[in-house]
């Protein structure tokens, strides 16, 4: 499949990378006309270094292959290009493939340095690297650029616990208990640090607090049992452990960015995910939107039955 694609991008990259390390070079003192000519020059060559070797697509539908033979075309038109490795970002981003996608978003950051969507998805696409510091960086750049999305806050917040910077977490943790929609999670990002504190007590109290704004959270029940143990109270351990079970669905915080990708998604797993999140927010055409592609790229109702079932009885409720 790889071959299929076109090669002429890729011919290029040595001899325009060349180009912006001679550039580079350059005396600054330059007209500025002459420094806009560099700048573009090294801009083309950050781009052309961030678009990945094509992975392989064995296994994948076709609708994912003729998206990415599309986008390596816009890739060939110097007014799309921006566009086109942006795009190309998005679609190995939301279908997993995670080191091509911060390829992309590394080049991004650099030569469409007001976006704050890159720095943030470069983020979140570095999150579980075992150094935090990619994932930190890459937060804060684009909390810098965006200082009104909540996501962004939160994400950092989780990659400072990650990372044991307690205390760097709470600013974030702090400031988003400050919106009623993300007072739960701000409680649950508190008590994980009061607990890597090990000051269980209190990291409980902030737990149940996040429990009482929002029960059908998941893993706030799995985090409350796990303090519950440290207190020897089995018996409440069963009981909220019970309460969890009973959930059929895994609640996240919304991400209207991170939601935005479907369209680029063929992963039909990440596709149930995608459409259950939109279910629980209340976005029930959306949901249904995005159950159809699902359905359409297993090819079968039945490649996870109980998963779209869980899902349409769902947004049966929040009819």
């Amino acid at each position: 499949m790889k071959s299929r694609l076109p090669k002429q991008i890729y011919i290029l990259m040595g001899a325009v990378l060349l180009l912006g390390v001679l550039l580079m070079t350059v005396n600054q003192q330059v007209p500025d006309s002459e420094s806009e000519r560099i700048q573009d020059a090294l801009d083309e060559a950050t781009l052309i270094a961030g678009i990945p070797s094509v992975p392989n697509l064995a296994g994948w539908p076709k609708d994912l292959f003729t998206e990415l033979k599309q986008t390596h075309a816009a890739l060939n038109e110097a007014s799309e290009r921006v566009a086109a490795l942006g795009r190309l970002g998005e679609i190995y981003f939301a279908n997993g493939f995670y080191g091509e996608a911060t390829q992309c978003f590394a080049a991004l950051i650099k030569i469409a340095p007001k976006e704050p969507r890159w720095p943030y998805f470069m983020g979140l696409a570095s999150s579980d690297y075992q150094d935090k510091s990619v994932a930190i960086r890459s937060f804060e750049k684009a909390l810098l650029l965006d200082t009104t999305y909540p996501s962004i806050r939160y994400e950092l917040g989780l990659a400072f616990l990650d990372a044991g910077h307690i205390l760097d977490s709470i600013v974030h943790f702090e400031s988003l208990t400050q919106l009623k929609k993300w007072e739960p999670w701000a409680y649950y990002g508190l008590a994980r640090g009061l607990a890597i504190e090990e000051r269980y007590e209190k990291a409980l109290e902030f737990i149940e607090r996040a429990i009482e704004l929002d029960q059908d959270v998941k893993e706030f029940y799995s985090f409350a049992a796990e303090l519950m143990l440290y207190r020897g109270d089995r018996a409440k351990v069963e009981e909220v452990e019970a309460i969890k079970n009973a959930l059929s669905y895994e609640k996240r915080p919304f991400d209207l960015w991170f939601q935005g990708l479907w369209e680029f998604c063929y992963d039909t797993f990440r596709l149930l995910r995608l459409g259950e999140a939109e279910a629980l927010a209340g976005n029930r055409d959306r949901s249904l939107e995005i159950l159809a592609k699902a359905k359409l790229v297993s090819g079968s109702l039945e490649y996870d039955p109980s998963s779209f079932e869980a899902i349409e009885a769902l947004i049966e409720v929040l009819k």
